[in-house]
């Protein structure tokens, strides 16, 4: 019987052509027996009808034979439902298709099935599934040549993943996928035990991580492996944190190479502080020896006969050389002294204007006939620092300025505070002698001094710069222009939220 004749057409063609889908009636020979309007529009063929009976592969595509896997040949074959995926090249496109072949029996016993197909265009998906294919290969590929050691963990810190750079690194090589992936890292003594995962816990947690120069203990227990870890939480699509990815580098080398350039730094300092002290009190040692033979000779002769005034007053004048260079020994040991790393630095909330008003009554200006001009700003912040450090720096530098304008017609020192971009600068100026260009960048190195033998031993701003710098400050000096110079000091405001003791 025909098929029009036992299928409502209208019907049936009103429902079919809804469908987003392509879909057409064939017929035992897979011969063209109807068509929605979507297969004609899919294919820019709006001649195909019910009439023609031509085989789908040549009426749709064009083709002298059918497609290889054929779901319609399958249907035929099995009568049961069949799929297949179509790739074809078609007028110049790339066309990618699921086709469903689907039996439909007329319910007469022994009549032949008809068969329908659906078409559905799955060009686009594939062409996303290939770029997202290409991406992976491409992240890959990164990931295996990286010269850092990557790997992932899923959210109960289990390894998912590791590259061939971190196979390296733990010294498990070709065995790395096979001992680590799927081990916990969480619950490993050693992660553990260094504070490794409580960092990692964080990270599952959500909170990203940064460590540097980490000192990691190995799961063969050394502790001299040194690493830059990064975590970083990998979220799903609702922002769920699903795993950790971990990137290492490993930086014992670098660790050991710091070291020993921080011990050579040392020897050299230790050097430099050595030859300074060797020449502070070579020289007045030398004076006292000296006199002290003159003195000696000259009490060899008091039983030669009665002293005169003279011989007195000669005696009294080595005794006080004697006693002058002494005492200027006395003061360089005590500079040294003072020179001791304090063991702790305090950390409070410091009122700069107070500080000032307490520095200035150690200065007595008028007396030395120094003019002090003050420019300090009303109700400036709080900084954060250690108060006798603070006093002692800014006592060396102004300490500094005084002898730099000391006798000098219209001597004058500035002093300047202003808060800039969260830090307090502190600017203390002189129009002294200056410091010449060949010596500005000897000025914090210990015992270098361009004043007079008595009138210091270099130490001031060498203490000066070392406890601004534990405080996390900073100072530096430029030239002034018209004679002096200019120290300018940064220190960091109080900050009540995020105040630890330091240890230094």
């Amino acid at each position: 019987m025909d098929f029009i004749a036992e299928i409502d057409l209208d019907i049936f063609q009103s429902i079919l052509d809804s469908l987003p889908l392509g879909v057409y009636v064939l017929d035992h020979e897979r011969k063209i027996l109807w068509v929605n309007k979507r297969v004609g529009r899919r294919f820019k063929k709006n001649n195909i009808t019910a009439t023609t009976h031509k085989p789908c592969y040549s009426e749709v595509l064009e083709r002298r034979k059918p497609c290889n896997d054929c779901p319609a040949l399958k249907t035929l074959k099995t009568g049961k439902r069949e799929f297949t995926e179509l790739k074809i090249n078609y007028r110049g496109e790339t066309k990618h298709y699921f086709i469903t072949a689907t039996p439909l029996k007329t319910g007469r016993k022994g009549s032949l099935p008809y068969i329908i197909e659906t078409v559905q265009d799955i060009t686009r998906p594939k062409q996303v599934e290939e770029e997202i294919r290409r991406l992976n290969d491409f992240n890959e590929a990164i990931i295996d040549h990286a010269p850092v050691a990557i790997f992932t963990l899923d959210k109960k810190g289990n390894f998912t993943s590791v590259n061939p750079a971190l196979a390296e690194l733990s010294g498990l090589k070709e065995r790395a996928g096979e001992k680590l992936v799927g081990f916990n890292w969480l619950k490993n003594p050693y992660t553990i035990n260094c504070g490794l995962a409580h960092y990692v816990k964080r990270g599952l947690e959500g909170k990203a991580f940064q460590l540097r120069d980490f000192p990691f203990v190995t799961y063969r227990g050394d502790r001299n492996q040194y690493l830059n870890f990064n975590g970083v939480p990998l979220r799903g699509r609702h922002g769920r944190v699903e795993g950790l990815l971990c990137i290492i580098e490993e930086t014992t080398e670098m660790v050991r190479a710091r070291a020993q350039l921080l011990q050579e730094a040392k020897m050299s300092v230790i050097g430099r502080l050595a030859t300074g002290v060797a020449h502070e009190l070579n020289n007045p040692l030398a004076t006292v020896t000296a006199h002290s033979e003159l003195a000696s000779e000259f009490l060899q002769r008091i039983g030669a006969g009665p002293l005169k005034e003279s011989d007195l007053e000669e005696l009294k004048e080595y005794l006080t050389i004697i006693e002058e260079n002494a005492f200027r020994c006395t003061k360089t040991i005590r500079k040294l002294l003072s020179f001791k790393r304090k063991d702790t630095f305090e950390s409070k909330n410091i009122n700069i204007a107070e500080a000032i008003e307490g520095l200035m009554e150690l200065i007595n200006f008028p007396k030395l006939k120094i003019k002090f001009i003050k420019d300090v700003l009303p109700g400036l912040p709080g900084i954060d620092g250690d108060p006798e450090a603070l006093r002692q720096a800014f006592l060396n530098v102004m300490s500094n300025a005084v002898d730099a304008v000391q006798g000098k017609p219209n001597a004058t020192v500035w002093l300047k505070a202003r808060e800039n971009e969260g830090r307090l600068l502190i600017q203390i100026e002189d129009n002294g002698v200056g410091i010449p260009d060949n010596m500005a960048d000897l000025i914090f190195e210990p015992f270098f001094t361009t004043k007079e033998p008595a009138k210091g031993t270099g130490l001031g701003l060498t203490l000066a710069y070392d406890f601004l710098h534990r405080m996390g400050g900073d100072i530096e000096m430029e030239r002034r222009a018209g004679g002096g110079s200019i120290f300018k000091i940064s220190l960091p405001l109080y900050n009540d939220e995020a105040q630890v003791e330091t240890s230094l």
